[in-house]
C-alpha cells in the first residue's frame, strides 16, 4: 500500500480548531507578512484546513494551518527567513490520520511588511485574484493570467479526479478485484490526460518566457523546463539556451539559474556493471568526499531530499542496515538540498551514518542513474562496481537487495 500524504502543521491564529479573520486583520509586522483569504466553493458544514507552506528548492514544508470559517482564512508571519515563495493549500480531513489533498497552489511571493489577499474558488484556487505589492507576484499573476485558463481549470479538475480515485483505492476500505481495476483506470487515464494538458501548458509558457520579464517565477519554470529536458523531453533545448541568456547575472548566479545550465548540458549515464565515476561530494565540515573512499567494503548510496515522503520511509531502515552491516556496508546518504535544508533535515531525522550533499542537488550525479525520482538507491561492490540501481522504496527491500548480492558474491 502506497503511504498517504499527512501533514503535521502548527496551528497559528486559532481557538478551538476555528479561525476568526479578524484576529489577523490589520498591518503586517514590520519583518512579517499578512496573508488573508477568501474561497467560495465549499458546504460552511465540511471542515476545510488551509495550509501554508514554505517552498525551499523542490521541497515545501507546512508551516501554518487554519480553518475555513465563512470561506475566510489568514496567517499572520511574524518573520520571514529563507526563500521568498509560499503556496496555500486545501485539505479536506477524511479520518484522524489522513486528509483529503483538495488543492495545491497558488504561489505566494512575500516580503518583509506585505498584506496580500487572496479570492477565488476552492477547485480552481491556482487562479485566484491575488492583490499583493510585491513585484515577484505581480510577474507570476501577469503570467499566470496570458495562459489559458481552461486549460489551468482541465488541470485542476484532473487532478482532484483522480486524488479522489486514490484516496478510494488506498483508503476506501475493501474493494474487488473489478472494482479496484476500475479505479486504476481512472488514475492511470487522469494523469495520461493531465499530460496532454500539460503539454499544452508547456508551449504557452515557452512561448510567454520568450517575452515575459524574468522574475522569481519564470526563473522557476525555465529551471523546470531545463530539467524536463534532462529527463528526456529534447526537442526545446535551443529555446531553454536562449531563455538562459535572457537571466541576468544575478539570476544565472542563483541556484536555480545554475541548476538551469547543469541541466542543460549532458550527463554520462552510468549503468550496472559500470565503474561508479569519481563524483565530489561533502561531508558536513566541507571536507570533499568520493564512493571510492570506501573501497573494499560494499556501499548503498541513497539520493534524498526533505521534501520526498518515501526518502523518509526508507530512513530507520538504512539507519538499522548502517548497524547491522558495519563490518560489510557502508551507508551514505546524500541529500540534494541546499546547505541548510540539509543540515536541518539531517538533524530533523537522526542521520548518524555517512551524511552527504551533492552541491549540485538534483541537477547533479544523480542524473547520471537515469531513475528520474528519488529515493534514488545504488549498490556498489567492494572493488567499485554498480551492482544495482533503482528508485523508491518498500519496506524490507533495501535489505533483501543487499542481502542477495552479498550472498551472490565470490569468496575474497
Amino acid at each position: 500500500m502506497k503511504p498517504r500524504l499527512t501533514i503535521l502543521l502548527t496551528v497559528v491564529c486559532a481557538v478551538a480548531a476555528a479561525f476568526a479573520i479578524s484576529s489577523c486583520s490589520g498591518k503586517a509586522p514590520k519583518d512579517g507578512a499578512l496573508i488573508e483569504g477568501q474561497v467560495s466553493g465549499y458546504d460552511p458544514s465540511e471542515t476545510i484546513a488551509v495550509v501554508l507552506m514554505h517552498c525551499s528548492g523542490e521541497s515545501a514544508e507546512g508551516i501554518m494551518r487554519d480553518t475555513l470559517k465563512n470561506g475566510r482564512f489568514a496567517f499572520r508571519l511574524d518573520s520571514l527567513t529563507g526563500e521568498n515563495k509560499y503556496l496555500v493549500s486545501l485539505f479536506r480531513s477524511l479520518t484522524k490520520n489522513y486528509e483529503e489533498v483538495l488543492n495545491f497552489g497558488p504561489e505566494i511571493y512575500l516580503e518583509p511588511g506585505a498584506v496580500v489577499r487572496i479570492k477565488g474558488e476552492g477547485r480552481y484556487l491556482y487562479n485566484a485574484k491575488i492583490i499583493s505589492p510585491v513585484k515577484d507576484q505581480k510577474l507570476r499573476d501577469r503570467f499566470i493570467r496570458k495562459m489559458s485558463e481552461e486549460d489551468w481549470k482541465a488541470q485542476q479538475d484532473l487532478a482532484a479526479h483522480r486524488y479522489l480515485a486514490i484516496d478510494e483505492l488506498y483508503y476506501g476500505g475493501e474493494h474487488t478485484p473489478e472494482e479496484a481495476d476500475s479505479l486504476q483506470r481512472i488514475i492511470q487515464q487522469d494523469y495520461k490526460s493531465t499530460q496532454e494538458v500539460i503539454g499544452r501548458l508547456t508551449r504557452q509558457e515557452l512561448e510567454l518566457l520568450e517575452t515575459e520579464e524574468i522574475g522569481a517565477f519564470a526563473l522557476e519554470k525555465i529551471r523546470t523546463q531545463a530539467k524536463s529536458y534532462s529527463l528526456g523531453k529534447k526537442e526545446n533545448r535551443e529555446t531553454l539556451l536562449r531563455l538562459y541568456e535572457r537571466l541576468s547575472d544575478d539570476q544565472k548566479a542563483t541556484s536555480y539559474g545554475m541548476e538551469t545550465l547543469n541541466f542543460l548540458n549532458p550527463v554520462k549515464k552510468v549503468q550496472s556493471g559500470s565503474p561508479i565515476p569519481q563524483y565530489d561530494y561533502v561531508e558536513k565540515s566541507g571536507k570533499t568526499v568520493h564512493p571510492s573512499d570506501f573501497n573494499g567494503k560494499w556501499v548503498l548510496l541513497d539520493y534524498w531530499d526533505r521534501g520526498c515522503g518515501a526518502c523518509r520511509l526508507a530512513i530507520p531502515e538504512l539507519g538499522a542496515m548502517s548497524k547491522e552491516f558495519q563490518d560489510e556496508l557502508a551507508v551514505v546518504s546524500i541529500n540534494l538540498d541546499k546547505e541548510k535544508d540539509w543540515k536541518e533535515a539531517s538533524a530533523e531525522h537522526g542521520i548518524f551514518w555517512n551524511d552527504w550533499n551533492d552541491p549540485k542537488g538534483v541537477s547533479g550525479s544523480v542524473r547520471a542513474f537515469g531513475t528520474a525520482g528519488l529515493p534514488t538507491f545504488v549498490l556498489i561492490s567492494p572493488n567499485g562496481i554498480i551492482q544495482r540501481i533503482f528508485a523508491g522504496y518498500e519496506e524490507g527491500h533495501l535489505r533483501r537487495i543487499f542481502q542477495t548480492a552479498l550472498s551472490a558474491a565470490p569468496e575474497q
